[in-house]
């Protein structure tokens, strides 16, 4: 086989050479064929050829360019000689014709020829390897990852896992749908988020790695509904709290997420001052400062690992007399060094600087018999709630609580308020029929 087509080959470029075309019938030359002005020549390789591990159809289509039917013949004569002779050319991009000679692999629609396409062509990809690439892409907290992690191994169970190329929006309408089902046993809220999570691996997807033409999935929504909406806590809850061993008698919790002292003295802070629960459990001894004779919590980002919701949450929020009657000023003298932290037993989850806590508050709270509401940020609604009976302006209230000043561009300038104003409103904070007792003081006499 192999001396007969490069026989041929020296034969035909001879006869090229010298200018001599030959005259061979269209129907001679087996494969040919045209689309529009351009040729195209398919060559069937011999079992033995070494072009058959490359080529697994056996099959190599090659473009012959624009030209007449009689230069198409004499190229493809010579090209299919080449190609008998192990000459295979290098292999052109999907569906656009090449050079004179190279191969031109065809797309599915025009049947058999799509079986052209050489066997290098990479795997597909799955949701999987693009939530890899996203984790790495930048630094993300434990929790963020866990959770797209838990949505992910969701999508892979409803839809099979196909392919990203292979994954329609029919699928997401499915899986939408799944998330929702009653059998889910989860709120809105949770398939909501579940959904969300899909959802930004396909855009990494499509956006960032370029894995896919499109986001399948974009503009399929769940409505998240709030089922319980948070409430100021009443007068019973408050006391069933303060009742309770911990604040009684100051009998403090030997789980370790309840952060020994914590547990006492957070809650407390959290019911007079509405201040967030990372925002307490991050304070320094440093940022308890005394000014002008009022103690203060001083709120702030400023240091490694403090972080807060918005620009607005950095303020000074006195300290109520109800706490220092407790005796929190002798707590805050108890600890030696400015550097330390307010609760050193408190454990820190990373990117989460009160999750232990609040994990730990919520399971306190069931143990006394409390629902999932009031939870802790609810005292950001009580406190809200007290100041706003003790007639104390918006603007002071959104300055003690962290909130955007709402209003003119004046409101807003007007809420940096002087401390006296402050403390002044922070007093208005009272809770008739509700007493605490003195326990951590009683706790130093022993």
């Amino acid at each position: 086989m192999t001396s007969d087509a490069g026989l041929l080959y020296h034969l035909l470029c001879h006869f090229w050479v010298s200018g001599l075309h030959l005259e061979i019938p269209m129907s001679t030359l087996t494969g040919l064929f045209s689309r529009g002005p351009s040729f195209y020549l398919r060559v069937v390789l011999p079992l033995d050829h070494p072009g058959r591990s490359r080529y697994r159809s056996g099959r190599v289509v090659l473009s012959l360019g624009a030209c007449s039917r009689r230069e198409a013949i004499s190229k493809g004569i010579m090209l299919r000689a080449e190609v008998l002779r192990g000459e295979l050319p290098p292999t052109a991009s999907a569906g656009h014709p090449t050079a004179t000679g190279q191969l031109l692999p065809l797309p599915a629609a025009s049947g058999n020829y799509a079986t052209t396409l050489p066997p290098t062509a990479p795997p597909p990809a799955y949701l999987r390897e693009v939530f890899g690439k996203w984790t790495e892409a930048k630094s993300r907290n434990k929790d963020t990852v866990a959770a797209c992690k838990r949505a992910l191994a969701l999508f892979e169970q409803q839809t099979g896992n196909p392919p990203l190329a292979a994954l329609s929006r029919a699928h997401g309408v499915e899986f939408r749908a799944w998330l929702q089902h009653p059998d889910r046993g989860t709120t809105t809220k949770t398939a909501h988020d579940r959904m969300t999570w899909v959802k930004s691996l396909l855009k990494f997807a499509h956006v960032d790695l370029e894995l896919i033409h499109r986001q399948p999935w974009e503009g399929l929504d769940i409505d998240s509904s709030t089922t319980h909406r948070r409430r100021p806590w009443s007068t019973e809850e408050l006391q069933t709290l303060l009742n309770a061993p911990l604040h009684a008698q100051y009998a403090l919790p030997a789980d370790i997420k309840s952060g020994g002292a914590a547990a006492y003295w957070v809650p407390l802070l959290g019911m007079f001052s509405g201040a967030r629960i990372s925002e307490l459990i991050q304070l320094r001894r440093r940022d308890i400062e005394l000014i002008n004779g009022t103690l203060v919590l001083n709120i702030t980002d400023d240091g490694d690992d403090l972080r807060l919701k918005t620009s607005a949450a950095v303020r000074k929020v006195p300290v109520h007399s109800e706490l220092i009657r407790l005796g929190f000023g002798d707590y805050v003298n108890g600890i030696a060094s400015p550097d330390l932290s307010m609760w050193p037993d408190v454990p820190r989850r990373d990117g989460k600087t009160g999750g232990y806590f609040s994990h730990w508050f919520g399971l306190h709270r069931r143990a006394l018999g409390l629902g999932r509401y009031p939870d802790f940020h609810c005292f950001r609604h009580t406190v809200r709630s007290a100041l706003a009976n003790g007639e104390v302006a918006e603007t002071l209230i959104d300055a003690l609580l962290g909130h955007e000043a709402k209003g003119s561009t004046g409101a807003r300038v007007y809420t940096h308020r002087a401390l006296a104003d402050l403390r002044t409103a922070i007093e208005k904070i009272e809770y008739p029929g509700v007493t605490a007792s003195v326990a951590y003081l009683r706790h130093l006499l022993l």
